[in-house]
């Protein structure tokens, strides 16, 4: 076990970033999404599943950025430079960018969109007001999120149990059937997705942890919240038969109040999404941050404009198909460094015809795409470890 000092971080200390993903709105929107498939309550078994692989991808890449001899003890981007070559570590930069102009066009449009219908105008003008604020306090350094953490989480829990209160339909939004097994694979895909971005740069909010009981509460605190909000929406989907939650909350009267709510939880997540889009943006083609900051909030705003949090589901789906893979090498590089191997740079192929395939797969609207994209990785890693890993003393990171 790795020696503990008074002053190591402990869960609570970097809480806020697990809980505001979890508690996200995009959770509550996913899950009238995943309702609509199956036109009723959610089969137990997407919920088991679901939080059997998020645990997992979780789990492998939360260790990395912990103290030995669980972890490196650095976060990502002192992480890529000992487990990767050049190309790679470009590869996963972009990969990192790519999610979060993504999730920051989700955060404009969703939150745009509420308070423009709280208000009354077009949605484009709530995107801006959200973009230029976060933009320039972004580009003059802002670098606490306790504060804003704490709100966005709040805000989330009091909309979840305004509204699912109101409008929920009554009973629980689950049931034991077992439902068409495809179905059951998208909802799982589209949840690891939802958090595939974050797991990827986990090690940045595990760096410094040295009990792995700490890892095991923070995934929890994530992977729960994920589902109980998504049963949440669920079960307001249930009560309403709508998926469009601005819309609904706008038609209800005095519930429009929850448009407030969805603007303020999504200020938070908007602001991380430029602190962890421009390393990675840097990191890809060599874009100075502050250049990478005014760039992603740009295309984010234009996915702003065309109501890109109406697209959710795709772009979870794509989301399953690209980074899950990525994390079947670095787990058994990690595991085997840690049992005692000599470490070796991942090869870029270990992973990337995994999604490869998987988004051949998702471009075909097959819900297999996710396992696909991880089975052909894990073949893939299999095969690099007994014939072409190639050993080297100077990589050792410890």
């Amino acid at each position: 076990m790795a020696k503990e000092k008074s002053g190591d971080p402990r869960w609570w200390n970097v809480s806020g970033a697990w809980l505001g993903i979890g508690t996200s709105p995009g959770s509550l929107l996913l899950g009238a999404l995943i309702a609509f498939r199956h036109g009723g309550a959610v089969p137990l078994l997407t919920i088991v599943l679901a939080y059997v692989l998020m645990f997992a991808i979780l789990w492998f890449q939360g260790l990395l950025g912990m103290k030995p001899p669980l972890g490196e003890g650095r976060s990502l981007t002192e992480c890529t430079p000992i487990y990767f070559g050049p190309t790679m570590q470009r590869t996963v930069g972009g990969l990192i960018a790519l999610g979060m102009i993504g999730w920051s066009g989700f955060n404009m449009a969703l939150g745009g969109a509420a308070l423009g219908r709280l208000v009354g105008f077009p949605h484009w003008v709530g995107a801006l007001i959200i973009a230029l604020p976060v933009l320039f306090l972004s580009l003059r350094g802002i670098h606490s999120w306790n504060g804003l953490a704490a709100l966005a989480t709040i805000s989330v829990l009091a909309l979840t149990a305004f509204i699912t209160h109101q409008l929920a339909a009554p009973g629980l939004p689950i049931t034991l059937a077992a439902g068409n097994p495809l179905d059951i694979i998208a909802d799982v895909a589209v949840l690891v997705g939802y958090i595939s971005v974050f797991s990827v740069r986990s090690p940045d909010f595990t760096n410094g942890l040295s009990r792995a009981r700490d890892l095991v509460i923070l995934i929890n605190l994530m992977c729960l919240s994920v589902l109980g909000i998504m049963l949440a929406g669920s079960a307001i989907y249930l009560g309403t038969g709508e998926t469009d939650l601005v819309a609904l909350l706008a038609s209800q009267g005095a519930l429009s109040i929850g448009n407030l709510l969805i603007f303020l939880s999504i200020l938070a997540p908007t602001f991380t999404t430029l602190y962890s889009g421009a390393p990675g943006l840097k990191a890809a083609v060599g874009l100075p941050e502050k250049w990478g900051m005014i760039l992603i909030t740009v295309i984010a705003f234009v996915l702003a404009l065309f109501r890109f949090d109406l697209q959710l589901g795709r772009w979870l789906s794509l989301l399953a198909a690209i980074l899950p893979p990525m994390v079947v090498p670095l787990a058994v590089e990690s595991t085997m460094r840690r049992r005692g191997a000599l470490p070796a740079r991942i090869p870029i192929w270990t992973w990337a015809v995994g999604s490869f395939v998987a988004i051949l797969l998702t471009s075909l609207h097959l819900a297999i795409a996710p396992v696909g994209g991880l089975f052909i990785s894990a073949l893939a890693t299999a095969l690099w470890v007994a014939v072409w890993r190639h050993p080297k003393e100077e990589l050792s990171p410890i």
